[in-house]
């Protein structure tokens, strides 16, 4: 395609991209505007210095990291915990939009819809201050009720026991209802002919659900897997800060607070770039990685 013909398509389409210039304008501004400051990483920054006149450090800090004694410890939760998220949060979203999908009664669709949503607008620190009341040890509802029950009571939180299952179980809590969203539009887009041709030849819900509403949605699916696949470098900032205490430290320390606590608290900026430039890296590895895999598997690809 020529130039010429290119300008040509891009005017006759303004207005759409027009609506596109605001988003446009926003990941040019904080996406890559910032990466300017990634030579951070690679030099003895102080705040004299700036960007510019701090002296070059080369690999230092990279090495730093990787000489730190729990740093292998910290990639280690960082992969378990992130794959836990992808492996079971993953299906979750489009099970519940499957199943919203199913339900005739509006009003009650509308109302589980809604309730579903909510707890993605809700701060980790209220999310946490909840769990903390609920599960308490002594004067916790969900202990009382396992009182009432002659079970003992169990330390939930900040309980090696019961830590992977908390992690999950709250992040899964917070945001299933909101990725669920983009799965209930891809069902809504789902021509309604196909619907009534297997309904014609004899298929139940479940085959309706197998053979019509998961290919329906397989391509939206397989492209927010792609995406997925880039935060397994990032198990989540707040959620680790406030769920991960000194008691599951060994199996809770994760790359996000690393590097939080090494740049803001401790003022290490140059290494906590460098941490966050390797986390980075290794998601744009495994993005490119998966792409590839499911261009070859699905013909569904990002790029």
């Amino acid at each position: 395609m020529s130039s010429s013909t290119l300008w040509k398509r891009i005017w006759k389409h303004k207005l759409f991209y027009l609506f596109m210039l605001p988003g446009i304008i926003w990941f040019f501004l904080f996406s890559y505007v910032p990466l300017y400051g990634i030579q951070v990483a690679f030099r003895d920054y102080t705040f004299v210095g700036g960007f510019t006149g701090s002296p070059w450090a080369g690999l230092k800090y990279f090495k730093q990291f990787f000489d730190y004694y729990q740093s292998t410890d910290i990639i280690r939760n960082t992969i378990i915990i992130s794959l836990m998220k992808l492996i079971i949060g993953f299906p979750m979203p489009i099970i519940l939009a499957i199943l919203l999908n199913e339900i005739r009664n509006l009003k009650f669709k509308k109302t589980v819809q809604t309730l579903s949503y909510l707890p993605y607008f809700i701060s980790w620190i209220v999310v946490v201050t909840l769990m903390q009341r609920l599960f308490a040890t002594y004067g916790g509802p969900v202990n009382d009720l396992l009182s009432s029950m002659s079970v003992e009571p169990i330390q939930f939180l900040y309980n090696t026991s019961w830590f992977y299952e908390v992690i999950i179980g709250s992040d899964v809590w917070k945001n299933i209802g909101w990725n669920s969203i983009i799965y209930m539009a891809a069902i809504a887009g789902i021509d309604q002919q196909l619907y009534e041709a297997a309904k014609i030849d004899g298929a139940g819900r479940f085959r309706l659900i197998w053979h019509v509403t998961l290919p329906g949605i397989r391509n939206v699916a397989v492209i927010l897997f792609i995406l997925a696949t880039g935060s397994l470098m990032s198990a989540g900032f707040e959620q680790l800060l406030l769920l991960n205490g000194p008691s599951t430290a060994a199996i809770g320390s994760v790359l996000d607070v690393h590097v939080i606590t090494q740049g803001i608290q401790q003022g290490r900026l140059s290494y906590a770039a460098a941490v966050g430039l390797f986390q980075s890296l290794i998601a744009l590895v495994l993005i490119v990685t998966v792409n590839r895999i499911a261009r070859k598997v699905s013909d569904v690809s990002l790029f």
